[in-house]
């Protein structure tokens, strides 16, 4: 199968799987003792939701464009806010234009002490993960099935 994630990037599903991943990152801070992020479908980590792909599909219209200016009540925001503060932290022009995939959800959440494994089969995908992680040595990029 090739899935090209870069067409599906913020849809319905994955603003659910980025919540969920989101809230156990979180979850794993409660302690200080480190943790690691395993990836193993890490895509290219962000994604430019202006891209030929994106607007394809235009899944994401029905996924974090829904969630992104929404008025939120209290539990609700609190719930979703790691999630939406790694989401703004690619749009701080204003807007939404750029969409994190995983790996940097997860790297944006992180502490010092914490590590990153992405693994991606795609080789272009994998270049392009490796160029945005570039000198972090909390990340390492992996090219695998």
């Amino acid at each position: 199968m090739n899935y090209r994630h870069a067409y599906h990037a913020g849809n319905f599903s994955d603003v659910v799987k980025h919540v969920v991943l989101s809230r156990l990152v979180e979850y794993l801070k409660q302690k200080d003792k480190a943790f690691r992020v395993i990836d193993t479908h890490a895509g290219i980590g962000r994604y430019d939701l202006s891209s030929t792909e994106a607007q394809k599909t235009g899944e994401w219209q029905g996924g974090i464009s829904r969630l992104f200016d929404a008025a939120l009540d209290a539990p609700a925001a609190a719930l979703l806010a790691p999630y939406l503060e790694a989401v703004r932290s690619l749009n701080s022009e204003g807007g939404l234009k750029k969409y994190p995939g995983s790996p940097l959800i997860a790297r944006h959440l992180m502490r010092k002490q914490d590590r990153l494994s992405a693994i991606e089969l795609h080789r272009q995908d994998a270049a392009k993960l490796r160029a945005l992680f570039a000198g972090d040595f909390q990340t390492r990029v992996i090219e695998l099935d």
